[in-house]
């Protein structure tokens, strides 16, 4: 099924910024990838920050569909979070641009821009609460270890990503799964 003009454009955004930066793309540079007229352009989006804005939700909402569907599928935690990583890191994976333009080119999409990572992060820090309210532990962690968890993880995807190694991140998945139950004071049983 051909793709929609919003999609052709959004893909072409997500392209365009991993080549050029957020920056340094304009909307002739998005229109020139997608093969779309200007006026398309603005019927659909109100400027290249519009534009930038709902690629980046897209792929948000993308990661966090296949996360949360990967979760529930398995009856442990541990096994669920496992899967969870996996769906997010292969979502990325899959889609290198995306994950160029939601990881990196964020930081410089200005004040809504970070507010929407801010927004993503938030999320992410809430289903890391959420599963460990599942898990029996001996310490209980301080209320800031989740958020730290969230934020370590995307610092490890932005370096990754930044290296050009985008294609590789399934490969994060247990070390990603080890940091969160060390930092979590969880001790994993071996398996």
């Amino acid at each position: 099924m051909p793709l929609s003009q919003r999609e052709r454009l959004l893909d072409a955004m997500a392209q365009t910024t991993a080549r050029r930066g957020y920056a340094a793309a304009s909307v002739a540079d998005v229109l020139n990838v997608a093969r779309i007229s200007r006026r398309t352009f603005y019927e659909l989006f109100a400027d290249k920050e519009d534009c930038f804005l709902a690629a980046y939700d897209e792929i948000a909402t993308l990661c966090g569909e296949h996360a949360i569907a990967a979760y529930r599928a398995e009856r442990s935690w541990e096994a669920g979070l496992t899967r969870a990583y996996a769906a997010l890191l292969g979502v990325l994976a899959a889609e290198p641009d995306y994950a160029h333009l939601a990881v990196v080119e964020i930081l410089a999409a200005g004040p809504r821009g970070l507010a929407r990572r801010e927004a993503t992060l938030r999320r992410f820090t809430q289903f890391i609460e959420y599963t460990r309210a599942h898990v029996e532990r001996t310490v209980e962690p301080p209320p800031v270890v989740a958020e730290a968890i969230a934020g370590g993880i995307h610092e490890l995807l932005y370096s990754q990503i930044v290296r050009g190694e985008a294609h590789a991140l399934p490969e994060l998945t247990e070390n990603l799964v080890h940091y969160t139950f060390l930092l979590l004071g969880i001790e994993r049983d071996p398996a």
